[in-house]
This record gives structure tokens, C-alpha cells and sequence, in this order.
């Protein structure tokens, strides 16, 4: 009876269905040729890395400092207009500076990655940074076709005391939102 590391006392629990130690499978990574891997496959891929580094180009390296450049203006940017849109008015107008110049920064920095070796897996990131970004634009829409209802209601808000203020502003801003909207549809049917 073979033992196997599962819940139970001292960690080991006889297991009937398993097969001796002996014939067991390896779970060891096996190396392409057939050799055994290496112990420090860290070091092993740090070599590999410097070795890619060093037959760089200086152009390729002064691409490689740019596109890290665009990445991180492209995640500040990007967290300064997630941060301005859940602020109140008019903080959402940085917000939604911040989300132009973090789409450009990314598209930058997709069309130089494409360019640069080593740098292609920051493309994926980029591209999903963008999609994320682009929804955050369309959440932004209503904001600024509402703007002046929106800036009312925090006017009124601001100056009320009560629950029953808090409803009636609530009321006005749902009556101007819906009178806007109408006004939009109106444009578009003519």
C-alpha cells in the first residue's frame, strides 16, 4: 500500500488506488533535449536575458527605455482617470483629460513595442489597458451630457439639511436627465 500526501494525521493517508513510489510518473519538467533541466532554472533564464540584452542594438535599448516610458505614463494616467471620475464635479474633467492622453501614450507605445525585441508582451498589456480605458470613456458619456444637471445637483445637495431635500434634488436632477436626453433623441430623429 502506497502512502500519499493528503488531509489527515501526520499529513499521509494510505491510498489503495495509488501505485508504488517506484511507478509513479516524475512530475519533474524534462528539458527539450532530453537532459535534466537545471537545477536553477532562475539563473538559467537570467543568462538567457543577459545574452538577448547584450546583442541589442543602442537603438533597441533607447526603444526598450521609451516603451517602459509610455507603460508608465500610460498606468499613471490611466489611475488619475479612474480616480477623477468617482470624484465630484468638475474633478471628472481631469478624469477624462486623463483617459486622452493615457489612449494616446498606449497606442504610442503598442506601435513601438511591435517594433522593439524584447518588448512584444507589452503589447497585450497595452491593448487590454486600452479596452479598459475605452470603457471608462463610454462610462463617461452621460457625464458630460448631464454636466450642468449634475453640477445643479451638487449645488442642491450641497445646500439641503434633510432626507426629504436629498429626494427632491434627487427628483429635479431625474426630471432635467430625462428632459436632456429627450432633447439628444430629438436631434438624431431629424
Amino acid at each position: 500500500m502506497a502512502w500519499t500526501p493528503r488531509a489527515g494525521e501526520n499529513g499521509l493517508v494510505p491510498n489503495r488506488d495509488a501505485p508504488p513510489a517506484e511507478d509513479r510518473p516524475s512530475t519533474a519538467p524534462e528539458s527539450p533535449d532530453g537532459n535534466e533541466p537545471p537545477e536553477n532554472d532562475r539563473a538559467a533564464k537570467r543568462a538567457q536575458f543577459e545574452r538577448d540584452m547584450k546583442a541589442l542594438t543602442p537603438e533597441h535599448k533607447q526603444n526598450l527605455m521609451r516603451v517602459n516610458r509610455y507603460v508608465f505614463g500610460f498606468g499613471a494616467g490611466a489611475l488619475v482617470s479612474m480616480i477623477g471620475l468617482t470624484l465630484p464635479l468638475p474633478w471628472p474633467a481631469v478624469g477624462l483629460a486623463a483617459i486622452v492622453a493615457s489612449l494616446v501614450l498606449a497606442i504610442r507605445g503598442i506601435i513601438l513595442a511591435k517594433r522593439t525585441p524584447l518588448a512584444k508582451g507589452v503589447v497585450v498589456y497595452l491593448a487590454m489597458g486600452v479596452a479598459l480605458l475605452g470603457m471608462f470613456a463610454i462610462y463617461s458619456v452621460p457625464l458630460i451630457i448631464t454636466w450642468g444637471d449634475q453640477w445643479e445637483y451638487q449645488q442642491c445637495v450641497g445646500q439641503t439639511q434633510t432626507i426629504e431635500g436629498q429626494d427632491a434634488c434627487q427628483a429635479q436632477l431625474e426630471q432635467a436627465t430625462k428632459s436632456d436626453w429627450a432633447k439628444i433623441l430629438r436631434q438624431f430623429r431629424q
